[in-house]
């Protein structure tokens, strides 16, 4: 069987169309594997027809797809990951962590499983495994902004934890080209509220 290499794959699951909402997109868009394995051409057109159905929100047509791939494919973590994304669409939070557990142990360096895991790991209350697993997204890959929002987020809301969540929204804000005008807002609220001062963004510990 013809075998196509990860960089082939990556380039074919491009990001999700922006026509969905941008929880959703940036959710459905958990699907690159992080490290270089061997992927059968079939299971990437598989794969790519999944994307295409969740594109159209066609979760039921995907959801068939994907979990056919995890049985004919068990090494790859994209699969599993976007079936997460599937079970956190319906809320079904027991799936979706499942799935999702089950996929970063075949990839402990998917940052998409790592991000995806966090939100459910937050909507179940277990805000411990939240932190951890955004801490290991950020580990994995530091240039990726996402986890930090998403710490940010879990620190400022969930766990009260206001100075580290201002530390991560403004090392958030000095990854992107322009700055969030709403996180901004955010990070001023929590310096008010607790006298925080702006620190810089390398001094985060992580």
């Amino acid at each position: 069987m013809l075998l196509l290499k990860y960089t082939s794959l990556a380039c074919l699951l491009l990001l999700l169309s922006a026509c969905m909402g941008n929880a959703v997109k940036q959710q459905v868009t958990a699907n690159v594997e992080s490290q270089v394995i061997e992927i059968p051409a079939q299971a990437a057109v598989d794969f790519k027809l999944a994307i295409e159905h969740l594109n159209k929100s066609k979760f039921a047509q995907a959801q068939v797809i994907l979990e056919k791939m995890t049985i004919e494919y068990p090494q790859l973590s994209g699969p599993f990951a976007n079936l997460g994304v599937i079970y956190t669409h319906q809320k079904d939070w027991p799936k979706a962590q499942s799935v999702l557990e089950e996929g970063h142990v075949k990839n402990v360096k998917n940052i998409k499983i790592l991000n995806q895991l966090g939100l459910v790991y937050r909507h179940s209350g277990q805000f411990d495994k939240a932190e951890k697993s955004y801490l290991k997204a950020i580990k994995a890959v530091p240039e990726d902004i996402t986890a930090y929002i998403n710490i940010g987020i879990l620190y400022d809301i969930y766990m009260g934890e206001f100075v580290k969540a201002s530390a991560y929204y403004q090392k958030y804000q000095g990854m992107l080209n322009e700055p969030d005008r709403k996180v901004a807002g955010w990070i001023v609220d929590i310096n008010r509220r607790t006298g925080v001062k702006t620190q810089i963004a390398g001094e985060i510990s992580q």
